[in-house]
């Protein structure tokens, strides 16, 4: 498995990369998956600017055939505002839409899983899973994992047929994937995904230090929704300025896009400090002032203060959990 990570560069071309993963798809979903499909078609991925033997050309830059099992995979490269290599981003993207067609096709050979009513939220749940079981075999690292999925968010509506809903929805879906299939602690160095939205690497802490403090390196899947603010408002202002000045149909299109703007959702890495003794906890960089363990919406502090307390604080009481939101 270790000939299947991104940052394994030396001899091996994107193409193959991307060839690699596929075949690995094939195996996963016919063979090792829980829901596993021996009988399922073969795929053929076909080399960009192809037509489709069956649905003809394709109306996105990825896209798959269902009448011909066939794949287009043509991943622009995106993210710049991540400190990523251009080789890293463009093996991230390629794996993550690669396994999100791959999803559509083992939706039409197989079942769409937990999203029967959703073929995109399936594929995106396909997506997950197939990431997870690369993370739980020591092919995916966190960082990586985090960082394919900050891309796949950002894509947006990439398939064209059938669009995405906002990062947060698609993240729900692709996220369900990964607890699916699990991930075990032990393959990811220290790592635990402690809720379907956070990861975390707890530093070994000192029984004897007097403050009885929990260092953590996490991971916290956030909203940010001051583009979607920013958006909608240029939106407003550019449907007037068309009532104003253009046509009527320009205005009437203009005016469908206000209010259309949608949040952007992605992963942060962030240092969290957790006091056993006073119950709270605090964030950097967060914008918020320490605050008490159980206040944590994420559930991320309760669970990290679970596991770690007890053994610097003898009578320490384990803090509830948040409810399901």
């Amino acid at each position: 498995m270790r000939d299947f990570r991104v940052d394994i560069t030396e001899g091996q071309t994107q193409a193959a990369y991307v060839q690699t993963h596929h075949e690995l798809l094939d195996l996963y979903w016919r063979h090792l998956a829980s829901d596993a499909a021996p009988e399922m078609q073969r795929v053929t991925l076909l080399p960009r600017g192809s037509r489709f033997s069956a649905c003809g050309r394709a109306r996105a830059r990825n896209a798959y055939c269902p009448e011909s099992s066939e794949i287009i995979l043509e991943p622009r490269i995106i993210g710049k505002r991540q400190t990523l290599s251009r080789n890293v981003r463009q093996r991230l993207v390629a794996l993550t839409i690669l396994a999100h067609e791959w999803g559509h096709h083992v939706n039409h050979s197989s079942s769409r899983g937990a999203f029967s009513n959703r073929e995109e939220n399936a594929a995106d749940w396909r997506a997950g899973r197939y990431l997870a079981w690369l993370m739980d075999n020591g092919a995916l690292s966190v960082k990586d994992f985090t960082d394919a999925a900050n891309l796949f968010f950002s894509i947006g509506d990439f398939h064209l047929q059938s669009p995405h809903n906002n990062p947060k929805a698609r993240y729900t879906a692709f996220i369900a994937g990964v607890e699916a299939e699990g991930v075990s602690p032990e393959r990811q160095k220290g790592w635990v995904m402690d809720t379907a939205e956070t990861f975390s690497k707890v530093r070994a802490a000192n029984p004897d230090a007097p403050s009885k403090r929990v260092q953590a390196r996490v991971y916290r899947f956030e909203i940010e929704r001051g583009g979607q603010i920013a958006g909608n408002i240029l939106s407003g202002l550019f449907g007037a300025a068309s009532c104003a000045l253009g046509s009527a149909d320009r205005c009437a299109n203009s005016l469908q896009q206000v209010g259309k703007a949608r949040p952007d959702g992605w992963y942060r890495l962030r240092q969290l400090s957790l006091d056993c003794v006073n119950r709270s906890f605090d964030i950097e960089g967060d914008g918020l002032r320490r605050q008490p363990i159980q206040n944590d919406r994420k559930g991320q502090a309760q669970r990290i203060a679970n596991r770690t307390c007890p053994a610097l604080v003898a009578d320490f009481q384990a803090v509830p959990l948040p409810t399901q939101r």
